[in-house]
């Protein structure tokens, strides 16, 4: 769960300030392919619109499966709430307008799969999947 809670930290921190720096190095820190080569994408996306997001996520994760087999692999669901968090636009013109899609859902299931890799000995979330079609 702490390789979870870091990997929620970060992501919050890239995509409150996407323009900032390249978040490639930090969020391998707590990501691997192909979630971290998605989420840099998603973030390089956030940077050209230009956005960011403000405000912040509620969650209630639990660990719903763990595998012993190599690689150990630990699975995540979350019910992640974004009814306050927000697409903000930073583009000179409409600086401060909210992007946010009133089509998706503010409240769905998250999952994360995390997997220990032996040669660093870290656990770094390798696969996440946002079910949008599914509330919580």
């Amino acid at each position: 769960m702490s390789a979870y809670e870091r990997y929620w930290r970060l992501s919050d921190l890239a995509e409150a300030a996407p323009r900032a720096k390249n978040w490639r190095s930090e969020l391998s820190a707590v990501m691997a392919d192909p979630a971290l080569t998605d989420y840099v994408n998603e973030i390089a996306n956030l940077a050209s619109i230009p956005a960011h997001a403000v405000g912040a996520y509620r969650r209630s994760p639990k660990v719903t499966s763990v595998s012993l087999a190599e690689p150990p692999r630990v699975v995540v669901t979350d019910c992640v709430d974004a009814t306050d968090e927000h697409l903000i636009s930073d583009k000179p013109a409409e600086s401060g307008r909210n992007l946010d899609n009133p089509a998706q859902p503010r409240r769905y299931e998250f999952e994360a799969q995390i997997v220990r890799y032996r040669d660093s000995d870290r656990w770094l979330v390798q696969l996440v999947q946002a079910h949008l079609e599914k509330p919580c």
